[in-house]
């Protein structure tokens, strides 16, 4: 064993029990397992970073404080998928013209989205497709809170702006799609 196995294996006998009751309180007994496993995880990773025996446990708390932050995230995120699925009826049947016009909506909505610049695209991205705040957008893209929410509002308007213009068009009509295929 190397001198990093034998501190994360002192540090896993030594706080184990601490760590796991905390997350047993946040998460409940079927997620702490998982929790538990990541913030050793980070811990043998960071072993360097590792605070002196005394700051040893809030540290590993405060990697705890993350882990379980992620994991109400995920959660929530599926929460929010299984209520959008549970809307959508798979008993009936979709109507063809409908699917037409959904398809072309969805296929402007691409459109639009591939003609707007890369910043944009990106920021609209990581907050509609990656449900980011406003603070983990700033945080990815490096910059404050504020000119993240700014960017993403700007992005938005651009990306109507583009979609408006396409859809000036109109959807095309079943025979039309029907000549495409």
């Amino acid at each position: 064993m190397t001198p990093r196995d034998d501190r994360l294996t002192r540090l896993y006998e030594k706080h184990n029990r601490a760590v796991q009751a905390y997350c047993v309180r946040r998460l409940g007994s079927d997620e702490a397992q998982d929790a538990v496993a990541e913030v050793f995880a980070v811990a043998w990773r960071r072993i360097d970073d590792l605070p002196g025996d005394e700051m040893e446990l809030p540290w590993l708390y405060g990697v705890a404080r993350r882990v379980v932050s992620d994991h109400y995230r995920s959660r929530h995120r599926r929460r929010r998928l299984v209520d959008k699925l549970s809307g959508v009826r798979a008993d009936a049947p979709i109507q063809p013209d409908w699917q037409v016009v959904q398809r072309h909506e969805y296929d402007q909505v691409h459109v639009a989205l591939a003609a707007l610049r890369d910043r944009d695209r990106e920021v609209l991205l990581l907050a509609s497709w990656e449900e980011l705040s406003n603070g983990e957008v700033a945080a990815v893209i490096g910059v404050s809170t504020e000119a993240a929410a700014q960017r993403i509002h700007r992005a938005k308007q651009r990306l109507g702006r583009k979609y408006r213009a396409l859809s000036q068009s109109g959807p095309p009509t079943v025979a039309e799609e029907s000549e495409r295929a």
